[in-house]
């Protein structure tokens, strides 16, 4: 929900609450000021028929709609103003009304009168109900007109807003160019905008500072690595070594080799994470899972592994193809460095996933999921740096795939479901 909603639905909320309160105010208002002015019409009334009283010298009852005057005999006690609510024949809408009814007990010139005079009432109900109709469609209008606004205004104030997200939202931090949120004249869009255009500007310096500390220092340790290794290479060649020496030799080369394949993994990891793979295209996934299962061949009949097969013809993704290729290579190059003698694989793929399952000894830590984090091993292998799992995770992370391990019966099980449009 856009923020101008949120706001405007709260505004709403309280605007009702105040409408009921206001409703009932309003509703005591109107009742008392309309009991004022009955009772004052009642006691003008009342001078009126006093007054007739007087001209006429009314020595007998005189009853007539609305009022009646009773002569009293003999010396009676005054009586004040009472009001009261009684029921009265409506002779226009021929129904029994409420009335209000003002009694009284006057001496007027030589005799006692009882003098009753009602008036209609209007009903508290009447009155309720007038003040709901016009509350209601008071905030109904209110309603309205306020959704209405908001949606337009939304539009007018915040598009420096909207186009400030836009302009984050493709932000791209691989590239050089300054990025230039436009002026508003809005005092508080310019501070936002000034502070991202200083955010993005450093964060594009750090990046393509980090980056070329990385490049290099990767550039410059796979130098000496190559140097360390080609000497180790000769001094194997060498045919005076004892057995002692060359298991020497043996270890220094396998932990320089393992040295840059670690540094080459941890380039290849940042460049992932990066975003610097943007070369995403349709391709047949299908075909390039048959040329490496094709590739890995040599190695799959080396440790006598059994190969299932079950792909299905011209599947496509859309991916980078050099991260499409490093993905597959990492899950079968899994499935066979953790695998045993005359074990099997079970490699499946469809549009909907990929799946490839090994045999293999149950896993030594507790979480499968910790499999994907950097450097975790399950110590089945010593050849492992920890990294290829990791790589495969952030591969699938940057193409909205979604990958699952799980262990069942000796079987261990990474499917990789593909959720693209």
């Amino acid at each position: 929900m856009r923020l101008i909603f949120k706001i405007t639905l709260v505004y709403l909320i309280i605007t009702l609450f105040v409408f009921v309160l206001g409703a009932v105010i309003t509703y005591q208002v109107i009742k008392r000021e309309v009991d004022f002015e009955q009772q004052n019409f009642l006691r003008a009334r009342l001078r009126e028929t006093t007054r007739m009283i007087e001209r006429r010298k009314l020595d007998h009852k005189f009853i007539r709609e609305k009022f009646a005057i009773i002569p009293l005999d003999g010396e009676v006690k005054e009586e004040p103003i009472v009001f009261s609510d009684t029921l009265f024949m409506h002779q226009d809408l021929k129904r029994i009304e409420p009335h209000l009814k003002l009694d009284v007990t006057r001496k007027i010139g030589e005799r006692f009168y009882k003098i009753s005079i009602y008036d209609l009432i209007i009903e508290a109900d009447d009155i309720e109900d007038g003040v709901e109709e016009s509350l209601i469609k008071m905030y109904i209008i209110l309603f309205v007109v306020v959704l209405i606004l908001s949606w337009a205004v939304s539009f007018w104030i915040l598009t420096p807003f909207n186009n400030s997200l836009e302009l984050i939202r493709v932000f791209d931090i691989t590239n050089k160019d300054k990025i230039k949120f436009p002026k508003t004249s809005t005092k508080e869009f310019n501070q936002l905008n000034l502070f991202l255009e200083e955010m993005t500007s450093k964060v594009k310096s750090d990046y393509h500072t980090l980056k070329e500390f990385s490049e290099n220092a990767s550039h410059e340790m796979q130098t000496p690595l190559a140097i360390a290794k080609g000497k180790l290479e000769l001094l194997m060649e060498k045919g005076d070594l004892n057995e002692e020496q060359v298991h020497m030799v043996n270890s220094a080369y396998s932990a320089v080799s393992k040295l840059s394949r670690l540094g080459r993994s941890l380039s290849l990891l940042t460049k992932i994470e990066n975003k610097e793979f943007k070369n995403a295209k349709e391709i047949n996934i299908s075909e390039l899972l048959n040329s490496l299962l094709f590739s890995f061949k040599e190695l799959i009949e080396l440790k006598n592994i059994s190969l299932d097969e079950s792909i299905t013809s011209d599947v496509y993704l859309n991916i980078d193809k050099t991260l499409a290729d490093i993905l597959i290579t990492n899950l079968l190059q899994n499935a066979i460095r953790h695998n045993y003698e005359n074990g099997f694989i079970k490699v499946k793929l469809d549009k909907r996933y990929l799946e490839i399952v090994n045999s293999g000894k149950p896993l030594s830590i507790s979480n499968p999921q910790e499999l994907f984090i950097r450097f975790k091993k399950a110590e089945q292998s010593g050849e492992s740096i920890g990294l290829g799992l990791s790589i495969v995770k952030k591969i699938c992370e940057v193409n909205n795939f979604e990958i699952n391990y799980s262990y069942q019966n000796t079987e261990h099980s990474l499917k990789i479901c593909f959720f693209q449009a």
